[in-house]
This record gives structure tokens, sequence and C-alpha cells, in this order.
């Protein structure tokens, strides 16, 4: 069981267990049809792999005609080779490609991932629970200058829900909320990307009601809320600050010698002075609002406020830090 916290390797570890699965589903299609369900190998025999061969190559996967597959199995094949390294051969390589973006990831009933009927199972000793965090400051800002600080022509897919977010910051700081302006006027925001404080006010709103910050949008929402770390008491525990000694070590838990370890997909180039810098001239008022809303993050899993700022004499005045 893995839980996905945005801005912390995400893509990496999400593509490293779909990595696995198909793994698994391809050696049971070569080696053991008993482990198959027939209901579902029927399925597959009616999906018509080349529309899904061609979406790879709309994704620049390099695909000769003399190479196309054939059948379930060898896609398969040339699948895992893509998930590792970008190329049907692992020899040649193409841009980083996100496989939760692809339609045949959730088109193939043996590829898409189900619940469990029993949620109970994962409390058993077969089960790794894993969870990987981030200094909540740091993953804020990480957020913040992915989603919010990057406008629609500057990136590679859309992002229609955070474009909107965008252009509501800004028009609630330009015009007010019952401000009426020409559309002309209003259509300024589409290319206006507010400041951190801007942002981070907008983020604030009301999160002193637990109904609030359960409602949080999933990439700044508290990953100790997100997760129900106390509930499901994850026995694997890495941290993005570590990621490299971490994801190896992760990668040997689940036999996974031959990933080829690489830089995190979509992993920025900014480092943490670059984070730091976010919140140089935030407001002693929003700090202490962000320490409240991340309080267990940092309790739990051992961060420090003060590893982003040096305002010793206010965190200790935060007095609702610890309560």
């Amino acid at each position: 069981m893995y839980c996905p916290v945005p801005k912390v390797a995400t893509k990496t570890l999400l593509t490293v267990m779909l990595y696995m699965h198909v793994r698994d589903i391809s050696e049971h299609l070569e080696n053991n049809w008993t482990n198959v369900d027939v209901a579902r190998a029927r399925m597959e025999q009616m999906i018509d792999i080349s529309t899904f061969i061609e979406e790879l190559r709309q994704n620049a996967i390099t695909i000769p005609k003399t190479e196309e597959p054939k059948s379930l199995a060898a896609f398969l094949r040339i699948y895992l080779n893509i998930i590792r390294f970008g190329s049907i051969n692992g020899t040649s390589s193409s841009p980083p490609l996100n496989p939760w973006r692809l339609r045949f990831t959730y088109a193939f009933p043996y590829l898409r991932l189900h619940n469990l009927s029993n949620l109970s199972q994962i409390f058993s000793p077969s089960f790794t629970r894993i969870i990987f965090v981030r200094h909540p400051f740091e993953r804020l800002a990480s957020a913040y200058k992915e989603r919010i600080a990057t406008i629609a022509r500057d990136r590679i897919q859309s992002e229609p829900d955070y474009d909107a977010m965008r252009e509501m910051i800004c028009r609630r700081r330009k015009l007010g909320r019952n401000f009426r302006q020409p559309l002309e006027k209003r259509d300024e925001c589409k290319e206006t990307i507010p400041s951190f404080e801007e942002f981070i006010r907008y983020i604030l709103v009301n999160t002193n009601k637990p109904a609030v910050v359960a409602n949080m949008e999933y990439h700044w929402q508290p990953y100790s809320l997100l997760c129900q770390v106390c509930k499901f008491k994850y026995n694997f525990i890495g941290k993005y600050e570590m990621f490299n000694d971490h994801f190896i070590y992760f990668l040997k838990r689940f036999n996974l010698s031959d990933w080829n370890i690489q830089k995190p997909n979509g992993a920025s180039d900014l480092t943490k002075s670059d984070y730091q810098k976010f919140y140089f001239t935030l407001p002693d008022e929003l700090i202490c609002q962000l320490i409240r809303l991340y309080d267990e993050d940092f309790r739990l899993f051992n961060y420090r406020v003060d590893d982003y700022m040096n305002r010793t004499t206010l965190i200790q005045n935060c007095k609702w830090l610890r309560t």
C-alpha cells in the first residue's frame, strides 16, 4: 500500500508501483496461465492494441512499424521498457512519460489497480504500508511554484483547475469579490501570477475549521490527514530530503534491482535555499497559521519550522504550535 503525497516524488514512485504491477501481470501471462482471470482475458481480446500504440507515439515514444506488438503479452513487454527507460528497447530515450496520463492505463482490465474488498488486509504481515514525506514548507512552496506560478502557455499539459485558481486569486486582489469590471479588464488575470503571500492568504481562509482542511486541495493538504497517518501506521517511511538513499532501499526491498536509478520524474532544479526565500517576507501571522495547519506533519515526521526561517521568538510565541 502506497499513499501518494503530491510534490514528494509522486510520479517516480507511482511509476515504479505500476512497473511492479505490470511485471507481475506479464509473468503470469507468459508463465502461469492458471493465475489469469478468464473473464478479464476475454475482455483483453476485444481491445485494439494498435490504438494504444498510437497513443504512445503521440507521447513521443518511438515504435517502428516492424516492432509493433501483435499480442497483449508482447505489448506488456515493450511497455515495461517504456516505464523503465522511456523507450521500447532501453537504448534510446524519449521525454519523460507520465503513464497516469495515458488512457490505456485505465482501459486494460489487467492494468487497472483495484481496491481491496477488505481494507483490514493491509494490516497483515504481507503488506508494506509506504509513505514518502517532505518538509511541509518546502512541499508547499514547490506546489505554488509548479501549480500557481506557472501559467498555461508554459505548461507541458493543461491544468485548467489551477489556471482558474490563479485567476481567482488575482481577481480577489485586483477587483474585490463584489466588484464588477468589463470582460477585457478581467482577462488581464490570465497572465498574472499571484505572489506567494497572496497564494498563502487564499489557501488559509477558514483553515481553523476541520471541515475546510479536510476538503483542501490535495497538493497542499497536510499529508498526515491526506494519508491518515495515525490510522494506517506506515511501516516504510521515506523522506524526500534523503530520497536517493531511501529510494534505493525501497527498490531492494521489492526486488527491483534492475530499475534504472535517475532523478525523480518532474523534479525541479530549485534548492533548499531557493525554497527558503519564499518565506523571508511572509508576515508573522501567516507563518503562525501555517505552523498550526501543518503541526502534525512537523511533529510526526520530526521536521523543524526553523529550518526554513530564522524567527525563533515568533515560533515560540505561536501558542497553538503544540496545542
